[in-house]
């Protein structure tokens, strides 16, 4: 039985590791259980499984990280190293965050990208993922563009703003392995209220990941106090002038891009350059697609995925 168990978490433990190899990102044990495609195991199983494949030669091992073995022991120093430059970054955030909360309509700010593993090296940004009051997202969207064109001449590294949804609309469509990493891997800067109804309407990532759960996040630092200011500002806004503000804005938005990239199908658009009432993604050089192709080119040479 023990037999069994060991042979049915060895694909389940290369597919873990073959996708954080493409980011050269070695894990824990709990890192891994966090995100294995199997569930009703044990995390102390597991720990059994992986060191019976480093002692066949499967996987490698270093100071408690477990890595493929084309990898070496350097994998770990960069990412001890990157932790370093993660909290850095972590501080920026979280400091950027107590100025985001103030704006109109904003009702929550995330992190994700590198930083939300609190990872970074002196290529990093930092990647916002904004939640703004319904039929306002265009107007906030708006604010943060102006805010860093103008203020900080258009530099993205501690100020890039991609993605905006509507606490409305919490629920992320797409359904693959990329997706699910990331929506797990999300952090809350400001609203861990509105960040837990975010994970409640992504319930999903755990047909991919079954041993994930919200005790298993590792939510960093005090939560940020609700802007006084905001509402405030809110208060002088009409909602009719709002409203038709927010639509305006979308369908500017919406020229903008298609004349901005032109050779962009509809369905890339729709992906990359979404543009909703309830959702804006701007993405013109999404990786997700090519990210894919290289984790199941991964998984054909590791002998997991054949064909």
């Amino acid at each position: 039985m023990i037999l069994s168990t060991d042979i049915l978490l060895h694909e389940p433990v290369l597919r873990t590791l073959a996708y954080y190899d493409l980011f050269d990102y070695p894990l824990t044990t709990s890192e891994i259980y966090t995100f294995l495609p199997l569930g009703n195991i044990q995390e102390g199983e597991l720990a059994g499984v992986l060191s019976t494949m480093k002692m066949d030669g499967r996987i490698s091992e270093h100071n408690g990280y477990w890595f493929l073995p084309h990898r070496s022991a350097a994998s770990v120093d960069r990412r001890k190293a990157m932790e370093k430059g993660g909290e850095r970054m972590w501080k920026i955030a979280k400091t950027v965050a107590k100025y985001m909360r103030h704006v109109p309509f904003v009702r929550g700010v995330f992190v994700s990208g590198q930083l939300c593993r609190y990872i970074a090296d002196k290529n990093s940004d930092i990647d916002y993922f904004i939640v703004t009051q319904p039929n306002r997202l265009w107007i906030v969207r708006c604010i943060f563009v102006l805010f860093r064109r103008v203020v900080l001449l258009n530099n993205r590294k501690y100020f890039c703003v991609n993605y905006y949804v509507t606490s409305d609309n919490l629920k992320i469509r797409e359904r693959n392995p990329y997706v699910a990493c990331e929506v797990a891997s999300v952090k809350p800067l400001y609203n861990r209220e509105m960040f837990n109804q975010f994970m409640q309407e992504n319930t999903w990532i755990s047909d991919y990941f079954p041993n994930f759960s919200m005790s298993r996040i590792d939510c960093r630092d005090e939560e940020l106090p609700q802007s006084r200011f905001q509402k405030i500002l809110e208060s002088f806004i009409p909602n009719a002038v709002a409203s038709w503000v927010d639509v305006r804005l979308m369908k500017f938005t919406r020229s903008f891009w298609q004349w901005k990239f032109p050779t962009h199908s509809q369905r890339a658009h729709e992906i990359s350059l979404r543009t909703r009432r309830n959702e804006s993604r701007a993405h013109p050089n999404d990786v997700s697609a090519t990210i894919l192709q290289k984790y199941y080119e991964g998984l054909r040479r590791y002998g997991v995925l054949k064909g």
